[in-house]
């Protein structure tokens, strides 16, 4: 069977200029959140944004004192980061391309929900993995019950591949991964998001 997200990757080549112009402005709930992370991680250290996208978050996060590298599966996702400054490279976020411990942070917003539900856990553990002892998660997530492809509006033809995860469970899982949560809520916008702040703790 053929992995999602390869097809998932090829869609983001193909509308990444419009998704781009679209997303380059988060809701205040978003920016919240994303300040709450920046303030969590001390200056200066490094932060991954899996799932980087056109380097919007990873931008930010830069502007703000932080060495942040950008991960992106689609090779035109990376390129727009890169073009934006974000030093960018490809990459599965289910398999971090970093060292073992050497991040202070680890920023995903809208990324994870393209991951197979079977392959929760193993992700966040390979997440832990590429944080250093007390660095911190900036997670969010859309919430629900499904999992399958939905057509990428006014894209007839093109899908992506979405997971909505219920909020507990993927609470319980990242205790199992190793993680401590800090902070948990909810934001609609659009759809329902679940943002967690959390942290590597020892095990």
């Amino acid at each position: 069977m053929e992995d999602p997200t390869s097809k998932t990757a090829a869609t983001y080549d193909h509308i990444a200029p419009a998704f781009a112009a679209r997303t380059e402005h988060p809701d205040a709930g978003l920016q919240a959140f994303r300040q709450r992370f920046a303030d969590a991680v001390p200056a200066g250290e490094t932060v991954a944004d899996l799932g980087c996208g056109p380097g919007r978050d990873a931008a930010w996060l830069g502007e703000r004192g932080l060495r942040v590298v950008g991960v992106d599966r689609s090779a035109a996702m990376a390129g727009l980061a890169a073009a934006r400054g974000v030093p960018a490279v490809l990459g599965d976020l289910r398999r971090p391309p970093v060292a073992p411990g050497s991040l202070a942070g680890l920023w995903s917003v809208a990324a994870l929900l393209h991951v197979p539900a079977a392959e929760t856990e193993a992700t966040l553990r390979a997440w832990r993995a590429a944080l250093r002892t007390g660095g911190v998660l900036g997670l969010s997530t859309s919430t629900g019950d499904t999992e399958g492809w939905e057509e990428v509006p006014s894209e007839a033809g093109r899908h992506r591949w979405f997971v909505h995860r219920d909020p507990g469970t993927l609470l319980r899982l990242l205790g199992a991964a190793g993680f401590e949560t800090v902070e948990h809520g909810l934001n609609t916008a659009g759809r329902t998001w679940l943002s967690v702040l959390a942290i590597k703790r020892e095990v």
